[in-house]
């Protein structure tokens, strides 16, 4: 059988970064553990989907670490990378006018579903490996599979993994089962692996939504009053309500199970996966700028840039 992986470029940097730390992958190992994952004989091909920063912000640092990379995975046995350029914003908060840049990469989804569906349609493959969490994907999925042809869905373990997505694919891989097959231990290899860090200093907002302001970590010797001196409110003495309190012992879980050292933003309003929170991102935000307001939770920016959590 010949199978087609389609890569959601920035979906599957997220996963690696947090749940394969960020290990060197060797691609071709990759997509042949997915060929013969879903049982299938050839790979016809991957296409690897993400957004480039274009003007100005094309020459930083993380942009050029990230051109390298792709010109790499071009260089792959049947890789084929399509980039499209990320529509900046900026938001400002209403609360403290703090202004916040944000991206958006609608264009990779829209594409990413229409050549499925297309390919599909013309009997280009047997087996389509979707490697996303993304529910975007989801129409694409069932509509590959209403025209006869199999479709999985990958992903890094299963954190960020739509329910809908899940239910429209034949089966769920998890790409840490076969890290020990695919990483690259050898750091002399010119295997291609994800730029880290890749600076995507967005807070929640993607996808149209409204971001929030960030601030700066205070040092480990600023004290409660010290935060109020520097815009930052004091820690409440009064106990969290119960909802507060589930919220925030989440947020701990995730401190203790996420292994770059931080929790994103977005990461956790939008793919955190637990019974106890509200499933919907606009219920989680409410919840996170209040608790942010109060002073139980601080939104930073971590190292590489991107909007991080903490309890306080």
């Amino acid at each position: 059988m010949r199978v087609c992986i389609f890569f959601d470029g920035k979906n599957f940097h997220s996963g690696w970064r947090d749940e394969a730390a960020g290990k060197r992958l060797a691609f071709p190992k990759l997509s042949r553990w997915l060929v013969e994952r879903v049982g299938g004989a050839l790979l016809w091909g991957a296409y690897y989907y993400t957004g480039i920063e274009t003007g100005p912000a094309a020459t930083s640092e993380g942009q050029k670490k990230l051109a390298g990379f792709l010109d790499m995975l071009e260089l792959q046995p049947g890789f084929f990378v399509k980039r499209f350029p990320r529509k900046t914003s900026v938001f400002q908060c209403a609360a403290c006018g703090v202004e916040n840049k944000y991206t958006q990469e609608k264009e990779v989804d829209t594409t990413m579903v229409a050549d499925m569906l297309r390919l599909a349609a013309v009997g280009a493959f047997d087996v389509v490996v979707l490697v996303s969490g993304d529910a975007d994907h989801a129409p694409a999925v069932e509509g590959v599979r209403a025209i006869g042809r199999q479709a999985y869905v990958s992903t890094w373990g299963r954190v960020g993994l739509s329910s809908r997505l899940r239910k429209a694919a034949f089966d769920h891989i998890d790409l840490l089962e076969g890290l020990s097959f695919f990483e690259d231990a050898d750091e002399g290899s010119s295997a291609p692996t994800p730029p880290t860090p890749m600076p995507d200093p967005r807070p929640p907002g993607e996808d149209g939504e409204a971001p929030m302001a960030t601030s700066s970590p205070p040092s480990s010797e600023e004290t409660p009053a010290q935060d109020s001196q520097n815009g930052l409110p004091p820690i409440p003495t009064e106990p969290p309500t119960e909802e507060e309190a589930v919220f925030l012992e989440e947020l701990r879980a995730a401190e203790r199970r996420l292994r770059h050292g931080y929790v994103g933003a977005n990461y956790f309003v939008t793919r955190w996966q637990s019974n106890r929170l509200d499933p919907s991102s606009d219920g989680r935000r409410r919840m996170l700028e209040n608790l942010i307001a109060t002073g139980r939770i601080e939104l930073y920016h971590a190292a590489d840039g991107n909007a991080a959590l903490r309890t306080r």
